[in-house]
């Protein structure tokens, strides 16, 4: 089941939303955790009790370890690494249905819970129920974002009279439901019919498609990927919201950075930081001098790419982002204007050029849409030269509004202005063209599931 899922829009949600609130405070977290089973097992019931397994697993062994005892917190962490791992190969090597949906960022917020706690950000451990319900809250247990356990908690003893309670909740739905819309939005109307363009271009075969429609494509499909994950990051904070937690920032407008440094600090926020904490900086970030700052960014870049996937366009999607990153932090930034112009180079021409790389899988098929981008190399022969009108036609409208949105004063003036009543009809309108729009086709996929 996905949020773009009709049976959750009209089903699902309604009904948790209901149970939860008129549960008592104190079961809140059970009945979390219950939905977020249910949530899960529509999809892999079989894969869910392994993961339990490892959930309990790391709730005993954290209860059982005491603040720096380094022995205990190495056995836990290589215990989560090891089962991503696993999984990860059988994936790979036996069956890609092996994969539960979403490993990856629930091994992640059991890395960071255990590290934590072993630093001593965390001062306590989570109760069983506060930690089930964290590991798996069906909000983000797909494709993130990645909350901290220090975010996990809502108040088991209320204050107020029934009708303040009741207002309270209101509120957090009301305001929940705006953000969630909003993704909903970008998700249905931006992403997936992007998605289809991109289908298109690979259907028509990248050996016969003209230059400008190449590049078109690779435009088409970084704002497929952003919108894609954006909006599932609007609604998975926007679900957060309803439920009473705080809203979690995944993305702060990357394409308003003056460089591809700053981009992957604005882009998947939650996972950019988990990296920088959890890796980064314990590898002596870049106080070490500069040869190990870059031996500690490779290393990050590399482990990046592996994550994403073990084929070799991952590999070099990860790595030309290192090399990109080295060059303007050990180059660039000596003159700050060509810092500038060469930064928003990167950003606007080679950040769409590495989300190529990132999206073939296939060397061959890879190497051809590189050719048709620079046709100097002489591989393949356009059928038709005027292709990129025809697509300009029925996508430059789309095309356009999301450009418009990639302006941060855009998104920010409309987010500020969420509570106002006209914004209030938008939202409604955008929810029925949403569902009318997914009444009508099967729909995408959220992109990062397979991650």
């Amino acid at each position: 089941m996905s949020f773009s899922d009709l049976n959750f829009l009209f089903r699902f949600i309604p009904i948790f939303l209901i149970v939860y609130y008129i549960a008592p405070a104190k079961l809140r977290m059970w009945v979390l955790f219950a939905g977020s089973f249910i949530f899960y097992s529509f999809g892999e019931p079989k894969l869910f009790v392994v993961l339990l397994v490892t959930s309990v697993a790391n709730y005993l062994l954290a209860k059982a370890s005491k603040a720096h005892e380094k022995a205990l917190f190495i056995s836990i962490i290589t215990l989560d690494v090891a089962v991503l791992a696993a999984f990860k190969m059988l994936s790979l090597w036996v069956d890609s249905s092996l994969l539960p949906v979403g490993i990856s960022f629930f091994t992640f917020k059991m890395i960071s819970y255990q590290a934590d706690l072993y630093m001593g950000r965390l001062k306590k451990t989570l109760s069983l129920k506060d930690s089930l319900s964290y590991f798996y809250m069906f909000p983000q247990v797909l494709s993130g974002p990645i909350m901290r356990a220090s975010d996990m908690h809502i108040d088991e003893v209320e204050g107020g009279t029934r009708l303040e309670r009741i207002t309270r909740y209101l509120s957090n739905i009301e305001d929940g439901l705006k953000f969630f819309v909003a993704g909903l939005g970008m998700k249905v109307l931006l992403a997936d019919h992007f998605a289809i363009c991109w289908k298109d271009i690979y259907a028509i075969g990248y050996e016969s498609i003209s230059t400008p429609l190449a590049w078109f494509g690779a435009v088409i499909y970084s704002m497929n990927l952003y919108f894609d994950f954006w909006g599932y990051s609007l609604m998975a904070a926007g679900l957060g919201v309803a439920l009473g937690f705080p809203f979690i920032q995944n993305f702060d407008h990357p394409y308003a950075a003056r460089g591809v440094g700053e981009f992957y600090r604005r882009w998947h926020v939650t996972l950019g930081t988990w990296f920088r904490d959890y890796i980064y900086i314990p590898l002596g970030g870049s106080r070490v001098g500069k040869v190990k700052t870059i031996r500690n960014l490779f290393i990050v870049w590399l482990i990046t790419g592996l994550w994403h996937g073990v084929t070799v366009n991952f590999i070099i999607w990860g790595l030309s982002l290192f090399l990109i990153i080295i060059f303007e932090k050990f180059v660039l930034n000596k003159n700050k204007l060509l810092s500038i112009v060469v930064g928003r180079f990167n950003v606007f021409v080679l950040i769409p050029l590495t989300w190529v790389v990132f999206a073939i899988s296939d060397m061959t098929l890879l190497q051809t849409y590189f050719a048709r981008l620079f046709p100097f190399f002489g591989v393949g022969i356009a059928i038709n030269h005027n292709d990129i009108f025809k697509y300009l036609g029925t996508y430059g409208i789309l095309t356009a509004i999301g450009l418009v949105l990639l302006v941060p004063k855009v998104f920010d003036f409309m987010e500020s202005k969420r509570k106002h009543p006209f914004a209030v009809i938008v939202l409604f309108i955008l929810f029925w063209a949403c569902v009318l729009s997914l009444s009508n086709a099967a729909g995408n996929p959220f992109l990062y599931f397979r991650f």
